[in-house]
């Protein structure tokens, strides 16, 4: 894929891009040519770090930094993810 403005790494992890078209249209994800709805994966590591800050009994502040963090920590399991949304979308 080539890198152009616009398109840049996902929270900083290699090799998932964030793609973004415009306030018109909701940005994707790259992953290995699979492209899906950032949204899709967004909400469901989001909701992820929420659950496993509250078992571990810390407060689930919107800490976007500390969110990073925690999605740099699982980048395999992001880039798994976007394989299962891509195959489920495309089956």
């Amino acid at each position: 894929m080539k890198k152009t403005p616009g398109h840049s790494y996902y929270r900083g992890i290699r090799g998932i891009y964030f793609l973004w078209h415009g306030s018109q249209a909701d940005p994707e994800l790259s992953y290995l040519g699979k492209v899906v709805n950032y949204y899709q994966v967004e909400d469901v590591l989001r909701e992820e770090y929420k659950e496993e800050n509250q078992i571990r009994g810390l407060v689930t502040a919107d800490d976007e930094d500390e969110f990073t963090r925690y999605c740099q920590r699982h980048a395999g399991d992001i880039k798994q993810l976007i394989k299962d949304i891509w195959t489920l979308s495309n089956s």
